[in-house]
């Protein structure tokens, strides 16, 4: 006898809603089959089964907005020898969930709060010695409304090519997490890009988990000046720090984001559980799944702001001569 996969806290089928086999001995009712009702003690029994790094913690907390998952990293000052301090806790942004979210979606955002509360870590660990003085200039804590005002930063990049030997002068002032690049091949592609291939060597106050061994980077540019070199390695470091929480992330251990999975094997779970046939064949649940989708739409559709905001948005939707979909509201009440 096959058995069904049982439902997580928060998660109701919908009526009639049809199960179905995924192999010879499981059963299921997919996430689109379902209605959502989380509250916080729901999003912590999912957040209790994902796993990353044992410096990164899974929050789930509610205040007068409602429900946020929120990432807690152990770790260090990133403007100080790594070994010459002692732990300390910080927090990334608060991550809403919205109480008829699909637990699925639940996981993702947790995964995107691991990622991006990541990346804000790795901006700061990227440092460029500019007129001897260290800086952080792929950091987030810049003053953004400062920067759009200030004609000092309105200056357009510089287009001039670097040659080999400005490129590794400019690798020698940059340190990341304390580790150092080293020039190996710049090689120039037909359509004018080219790859620099770069050596990463970890210093022994190195402390993240992909820098315990030097690596090869291969920076994709479009251009050899300054600027692109500079915004075009920062990606490849920042891909580099998405792959490991690709492959580290996961629920109920397994690793849904990581690039061992097979896509054969999802696309085939995926003509399984989405196949258009099921609804035909239970009288009565196309209508259902269709309202409840709806609901769910129209609880997500935001009011129209008043003032300058709304004048811009009303502006932009008017350019399309929209004719489907739900229109934001009018009328808060």
């Amino acid at each position: 006898m096959s058995k069904v996969i049982s439902l997580l806290p928060g998660e109701q089928p919908m009526p009639k809603a049809p199960k179905i086999a995924i192999d010879d001995a499981l059963n299921c009712i997919p996430q689109h089959y379902l209605t959502y009702q989380h509250d916080v003690s729901s999003v912590q029994h999912i957040a209790s089964f994902l796993d990353f790094d044992p410096a990164y913690l899974f929050f789930v907390d509610q205040d007068n907005a409602g429900i946020f998952i929120q990432i807690g990293i152990i770790g260090a000052d990133n403007y100080t020898p790594y070994n010459e301090q002692e732990p300390k806790i910080v927090y990334g942004r608060k991550w809403r969930i919205e109480s008829n979210q699909p637990s699925s979606e639940v996981i993702q955002t947790a995964f995107l709060a691991v990622q991006k509360a990541r990346e804000h870590e790795i901006r700061e660990l990227i440092k460029w010695r500019y007129n001897d003085v260290v800086t952080t200039p792929f950091s987030c804590h810049h003053d953004l409304p400062l920067m759009a005002m200030s004609k000092n930063t309105h200056v357009e990049s510089q287009h001039e090519a670097l040659s080999e030997c400005e490129l590794e002068s400019l690798l020698f002032q940059i340190r990341y997490d304390f580790a150092c690049f080293r020039l190996i091949n710049v090689v120039t592609l037909s359509n004018g890009e080219s790859i620099v291939e770069v050596k990463l060597t970890p210093a022994k106050n190195s402390h993240l988990p992909e820098l315990i061994k030097p690596i090869q980077l291969n920076v994709m540019c479009e251009s050899l000046s300054v600027d692109n070199f500079l915004y075009a390695l920062v990606d490849s470091i920042i891909s580099l720090s998405n792959k490991m929480v690709e492959e580290n992330f996961t629920f109920k251990g397994f690793p849904r984001f990581s690039r061992a999975n097979s896509i054969v094997s999802i696309a085939e779970l995926s003509a399984k559980t989405r196949h258009l046939g099921h609804m035909s064949m239970i009288d009565g649940f196309e209508n259902t799944l269709t309202m409840a989708n709806y609901e769910t739409d129209l609880a997500r559709v935001p009011a129209m702001p008043n003032g300058v905001l709304g004048d811009k948005i009303k502006s932009q939707m008017s350019a399309f001569k929209i004719t489907k979909g739900i229109m934001p509201l009018t009328d808060k009440t």
